[in-house]
């Protein structure tokens, strides 16, 4: 009998089933909803654990509006926040793990976080530009 090319071989079934035993042990949203005065999504997970995220730092949903926020649905097993009027979905586990995007995004936070002046900050830069430039990172 030929094997159909739409069926997995059977390491890849248990692949599948290993990484979704492992996603079933991660903590997921039970629920989530936008606190405008504070421009934050509240996510209560299911370990009873409540992240508060500014929504600036989420791609997709730093310039939505607080009508367009306020409509959140949880998919799957609390896995991931769709927003409807913005056609985004989020990764709940990425929000966890401190991903708010893709790499641009990230990168593009980043970028801005660095670029931020403070006194201390050009303080450190005048005494390092005293000493040669930035200290070496040791090995």
């Amino acid at each position: 009998m030929e094997r159909n090319p739409l069926m997995s071989s059977s390491e890849e079934w248990r692949l599948a089933r290993e990484r979704g035993a492992e996603t079933a042990k991660r903590p997921a949203a039970r629920s989530a909803c936008y606190k405008p005065r504070t421009k934050r999504l509240e996510i209560t997970l299911t370990n009873d654990i409540s992240l508060l995220v500014p929504v600036a730092y989420i791609e997709g949903l730093h310039n939505a509006s607080a009508a367009d926020l306020r409509s959140i649905e949880i998919f799957g097993l609390g896995s991931a926040l769709v927003f409807p009027a913005l056609d985004v979905v989020v990764s709940v586990h990425g929000l966890i793990d401190g991903v708010f995007g893709s790499k641009a995004w990230m990168r593009d936070i980043g970028r801005s976080g660095g670029s931020v002046k403070s006194e201390a900050k050009s303080a450190a830069a005048r005494e390092n530009g005293k000493k040669g430039g930035r200290p070496r990172k040791a090995a």
